[in-house]
């Protein structure tokens, strides 16, 4: 599953790297579309100083520009021009440019261009540039404004003391007209005292005046104001503000546009990685789903279905590239399966075991119940005098039957025990020749095994051993028991003890020559409800004996193999550690 772990960690990994990039891209493309829409704002309020601050962006280092060998005409609509002098008044760089302009500018011509905002007959906006470490320049853009051209040539023709003479009003009102514009004479004390033009003049609030210098293209009119110092009057035409010819943005246009297309181009690949993933991702989920399904069902052997194993698995038997991200997941669903249905036969086996052994002990009960039963009614009956030795007879059969079934409730309780207060035993060092010698001389003394020959060969040198002295004992009764309980009286049985160095432990075998075993009942000897219902009384049990010297075995941290062969005997052993840890 670590291989699963790093596969999902490295594509998760990728998928989330290219949203990562996305969104950085995205906020990159957001900070950029926010820059541009603040620049057009700056552009909506002084149009030309823009276009002006744009092509000193463009342009950069004049020096470097030139070498550039780029043509300035493409970075000019045919209505502006372009000038670049340098420190020595020198023109270095023009587009556009009127063949009327001069190539060399010196002091005045600078105060003049200053003062007037004008250039010949062209309205400009200029700038003075230095960059980093180099000379400065002064970047001059120009424009025809009507405006300014009506309002200069009415400075020279037709002004007359700081008023328009009677014989040029009709003039001056015909051009106006042509404009759409006004114009209106003040006195120094701010009263119209002239009025020319379509419209009637509107007085502007005070604070205007200032706004209209820094942001001339918020307003719909444009303005232009003459002081005529000799008589103190002062002349403000207004003409409309016509919307400007744009300038494509070059500074922010490439770079959103650059950004636009890789923030398109992850947000594509962002798309068709999900689109991917659904499949990549769900199919695989919805056969688990299936299969889950059908486990919930109870079908453990059916993993995938016919359609499914196609869908999932080559011809050759290998998993298709889609699915091979969930190898370990397909190969650990069908370990389970294959779990799950050998669960449910060992299940199936275990409850048939069970009512076997049910109808088993309800027999082996029933047999001693039955004679105990038969025999409390004889006793019982006083017309029949029943002679001392018939009375013996009886009681002896009784007590008999008692006994079988104390055994078999013992049986139960202790295999009960075992299984849940396991905890609770403790362990004591033991001499295992004279605990085997000792455990053995009961059957020995016993009148009932004395057609049976036993034989025990002790371990050399002597070895202690830690053991629970009563479920020790208890466990080779029932080895010892079982190996005289399914052969004939003449079955030879011998115990021997081996020592286990590299183990640390001991092997106590218990070996007959008796009729052996077949494969199935070796299959099945140590489990729990497994017997055979023999209706001999010495084939009488409880069906726990083994399972109950596993268990023992197990309390021990040791195990029970069996090797058997059909009437050639049969060889139980139990391998135990020296100590209990």
């Amino acid at each position: 599953m670590k291989k699963l772990r790093s596969r999902l960690f490295f594509h998760f990994s990728i998928q989330f790297g290219f949203i990562s990039l996305l969104m950085i891209v995205v906020a990159v493309l957001a900070t950029l579309i926010g820059g541009y829409f603040l620049v057009e704002l700056e552009r909506e309020a002084d149009y030309y100083q823009y276009q002006l601050d744009e092509l000193v962006i463009e342009v950069g280092d004049p020096l470097e520009y030139i070498k550039s060998n780029e043509d300035m005409d493409d970075l000019l609509p045919k209505s502006m021009w372009l000038q670049i002098i340098d420190e020595k008044g020198k023109v270095i760089i023009s587009g556009n440019a009127p063949g009327n302009l001069k190539e060399s500018y010196n002091s005045i011509d600078i105060e003049h261009m200053k003062e007037r905002k004008q250039l010949e007959e062209y309205s400009i906006k200029y700038t003075l540039e230095q960059p980093l470490f180099e000379d400065s320049y002064l970047f001059v853009l120009g424009y025809k404004d009507p405006g300014a051209l009506i309002l200069s040539e009415f400075i020279e023709n037709v002004n007359s003391d700081g008023r328009i003479a009677e014989e040029n009003q009709s003039q001056v009102e015909e051009k106006l007209n042509q404009l759409g514009g006004t114009l209106a004479v003040y006195n120094n004390k701010g009263d119209i005292i002239q009025q020319f033009g379509s419209n009637e003049h509107i007085k502007k609030p005070p604070l205007e005046m200032i706004e209209r210098e820094t942001s001339p293209d918020h307003f719909s009119e444009n303005q232009y104001t003459f002081w005529d110092s000799d008589s103190g009057n002062t002349w403000i035409l207004t003409s409309p503000n016509e919307k400007k010819q744009k300038l494509p943005s070059p500074v922010l246009k490439k770079p959103i546009l650059i950004v636009a297309g890789i923030a398109g181009g992850i947000l594509l690949i962002t798309l068709l990685i999900a689109f991917w993933n659904s499949f990549r991702y769900g199919s695989p989920l919805f056969i688990f789903s299936n299969w889950l399904n059908r486990m919930g069902n109870g079908n453990y052997k059916e993993v995938l279905t016919e359609q499914e194993r196609k869908k999932v698995y080559r011809k050759n038997g290998k998993l298709k590239r889609r699915y091979k991200l969930y190898k370990e997941v397909f190969q650990a669903f069908d370990d389970m399966a294959a779990k799950l249905d050998a669960s449910r036969k060992e299940r199936e086996q275990l409850e048939k075991s069970r009512e076997e052994w049910v109808a088993g002990i309800s027999h082996d009960l029933r047999t001693p119940l039955t004679t105990m039963e038969g025999y409390g009614r004889l006793l019982g009956n006083r017309e029949y005098d029943w002679s001392k030795q018939e009375l013996q007879e009886i009681g002896d059969t009784i007590t008999d039957k008692s006994d079988y079934m104390v055994d078999l409730i013992e049986d139960f309780t202790l295999s009960f025990r075992l299984k849940n207060d396991a905890d609770s035993l403790t362990f004591s060092l033991v001499n295992i020749n004279e605990f085997m010698k000792q455990i053995l001389e009961k059957f020995q003394k016993d009148v009932a095994f004395k057609d049976y020959q036993i034989v025990y060969k002790p371990i050399h040198p002597d070895r202690k051993i830690e053991v629970n002295e009563r479920l020790f004992e208890r466990m080779i009764d029932n080895l010892v028991y079982n190996a005289w309980k399914h052969n004939s009286p003449e079955t030879a049985v011998k115990i021997e003890t081996v020592e286990l160095e590299e183990e640390r432990g001991l092997e106590i075998r218990i070996i007959d020559n008796g009729t052996g075993m077949d494969e199935e009942t070796q299959k099945h000897l140590f489990t729990r409800y497994y017997r055979g219902t023999n209706t001999e009384e010495r084939n009488e049990g409880t069906g726990l004996g083994m399972s109950i010297a596993l268990q023992i075995a197990k309390l021990h941290q040791g195990e029970i193999s069996v090797q058997s062969e059909k009437d050639k005997g049969t060889i139980v052993t139990a391998v135990l550690p020296y100590d209990k840890d």
